[in-house]
């Protein structure tokens, strides 16, 4: 039965092409494709989570204080004692608020809580913006000299980097000129009503200019964010074939097989190497065969099936794949598509002795946990070498490594003990 192809962004290659193309459309709207979008997220709490963290402590601190105020400006044993409901509202979010906000900085400071604090923020500002604009209203009924314009600082403060996007910061911006407006027509006078809805105008005018200053921030953050994943994954990649180079291939090989181990999965190592590849280049010059690596490139990469598959350039024309999921015969047959399917590219070859056409040789080695990347290596690059000895365009595998380190070709065809030294 034969294998499926699949062709999905499971490389530095395919991702780069992804953060390329989101750049290209752009994002006005601040959102990014889910998968991208996701990860800006993650990137974006976990370096916000200090300055929220402080910005938390410090909200806490602010708000003992005024509770503190409370209890001297208001006469609390009469109040208590006339139970009025502007009091008890002003009183209770006042404790409400407390709580949320002990319980934010409980979590910023005990766990990592990187998806529940950016909406503990949201939730803790418009219990502040609702308790001080409750609170500046029982004040004011009482005429107590109070500070009202302290709902100006809650605006600016939720374009503060609290971990939330901009928005959960204009949401809850506009919620606390709503909280004042609402607040003020209930709790007050009609007398009242004019100064109320100038106050609430006033803090939307400025939710309005924060929100314009938010926006560009958070459209410069996403730009950065893209950028940066763009030169990380370039760094990442062969630049002739798109390839991952020697280098990534070795440490997301490492992580893999580390990964397989520990799931008990089955992992191989195929190296391949294109076939008198010297001769092509001395035939038909060294631009043909750049774009021979690259067809080549392109069609090993169709055979990535599992997300932790990755094809590689090790350098000038040997090829590396990694496999995870196969066991041993499936990766055999895989790799005998893969020897076919770069034949049938008919890549014109008139100076090669394997075949008319450009073609490959691999080895194959499986992993079983109990060896280093480097010794996988070596029984695989051992296998192709074997591969070459026995014709090219075809492929040899090694045995398991915990049976002695011997190497054998596919089929029932002859034995090969492999020499550690090479």
């Amino acid at each position: 039965m034969p294998i499926a192809r699949a062709s999905r962004p499971n490389s530095a290659a395919d991702f780069s092409r992804l953060d390329a193309q989101q750049r290209a459309r752009g994002f006005r709207l601040l959102r990014f494709e889910p998968l991208l979008e996701a990860e800006f997220l993650d990137q974006m709490r976990r370096e916000q989570k200090p300055s929220a963290t402080i910005c938390t402590a410090t909200a806490l601190l602010i708000w003992i204080g005024f509770g503190a105020f409370d209890l001297v400006r208001l006469d609390y044993p009469a109040e208590i004692a006339a139970w009025r409901p502007d009091f008890v509202a002003g009183t209770g979010l006042r404790l409400l608020t407390l709580v949320v906000l002990s319980t934010s900085f409980g979590l910023l400071v005990a766990s990592d809580a990187r998806r529940i604090y950016p909406w503990m923020s949201l939730f803790a500002l418009i219990l502040v913006a609702a308790g001080a604009a409750v609170n500046a209203n029982v004040y004011k009924v009482r005429g107590i000299p109070h500070a009202e314009l302290a709902c100006f600082a809650i605006v600016m403060a939720v374009f503060l980097p609290l971990g939330m996007t901009f928005r959960q910061s204009l949401f809850t911006a506009v919620s606390t000129a709503l909280s004042v407006a609402i607040a003020g027509l209930l709790m007050l006078d009609v007398v009242y009503a004019r100064e109320t809805i100038t106050l609430a105008a006033m803090l939307a005018f400025a939710a309005f200019v924060g929100a314009v200053g938010a926006y560009l921030r958070e459209y410069a953050q996403r730009d950065k964010f893209l950028l940066r994943r763009m030169l990380q994954q370039l760094a990442m990649l062969d630049p002739l074939t798109g390839l991952a180079n020697r280098r990534h291939f070795g440490d997301h090989a490492v992580a893999a097989l580390q990964s397989a181990y520990s799931d008990n999965s089955p992992a191989a190592l195929i190296v391949l190497d294109v076939d008198y590849f010297k001769r092509f280049n001395d035939t038909y010059g060294h631009q043909r065969g750049d774009f021979a690596l690259k067809l080549v490139a392109q069609r090993l990469s169709t055979f990535t099936r599992h997300p932790q598959d990755l094809v590689g350039r090790l350098g000038g024309e040997e090829f590396a794949i990694l496999i995870i999921g196969l066991d041993a015969s499936r990766t055999a047959h895989l790799v005998g598509e893969i020897v076919r399917s770069i034949l049938e590219l008919r890549i014109s070859h008139g100076s090669s002795d394997a075949a008319a056409f450009l073609s490959v040789s691999a080895g194959i080695a499986s992993f079983d946990g109990g060896e280093s990347l480097e010794s996988l290596y070596r029984r695989a690059d051992t296998a192709l070498y074997e591969a070459k000895r026995c014709g090219r365009n075809c492929y040899r595998v090694a045995v398991n490594y915990s049976r002695g380190g011997r190497a054998e070709p596919a089929g029932s065809q002859l034995r090969l003990v492999v020499s550690d030294e090479r």
